[in-house]
């Protein structure tokens, strides 16, 4: 009988018609399954649970908190000078809590909330730069200035009492102002 290269294994009955080795009951079915539970579990954790109401005020007033440091500080300036540098200052901590803002889990019913608060941070942030760009384009006039009013304030404001309307316990942002000097 001449050889090929090729067997004639694939011709024999036993070989065309396996019985089942038992192998697919004992080890590869617990196997499936196990693979199949985790698949269920990591896809749940991924997409059906909801942030927590109590989580998300936590970072709000965190975020809150972040902002009116940044903006308390402003009034503690001894300079001119110091009074651009806190105002910067001001502005990356105002920007820095408008990020955590953005990162922060919400409940799906206060996500576009969340997403506002981020939007009207931000633009405070921008506004408080702007303050600064234009004090120091003119530096003569804007050491004139007896007050700071920024616009974006209210709508941060509106956006926290949006908040508490919602339930989420979150403060107002304070009214600050330097402490009188005596001479």
């Amino acid at each position: 009988m001449s050889h090929h290269g090729h067997s004639d294994e694939c011709y024999r009955p036993e070989v065309r018609k396996p019985q089942p080795s038992g192998y697919y009951g004992v080890v590869l079915r617990p196997v499936s399954i196990i693979l199949a539970l985790l698949s269920a579990l990591l896809l749940a954790g991924c997409g059906g649970s909801d942030a927590s109401k109590e989580e998300f005020a936590g970072a709000m007033v965190s975020a809150r908190n972040e902002t009116d440091a940044g903006l308390a500080q402003i009034v503690e300036a001894s300079s001119w000078e110091d009074l651009m540098a806190r105002m910067k200052v001001a502005a990356v901590e105002v920007r820095g809590a408008a990020a955590d803002v953005r990162k922060a889990e919400a409940p799906t019913e206060l996500e576009d909330e969340r997403d506002l608060l981020a939007e009207r941070l931000v633009a405070l942030s921008d506004e408080i730069i702007s303050t600064v760009e234009t004090f120091e384009a003119f530096p003569t006039q804007a050491q004139a200035t007896r007050a700071l009013n920024f616009e974006q304030w209210n709508t941060v404001q509106a956006s926290l009492a949006s908040l508490r309307r919602e339930g989420v316990k979150v403060r107002a942002l304070e009214r600050h102002k330097p402490e009188l000097q005596r001479q």
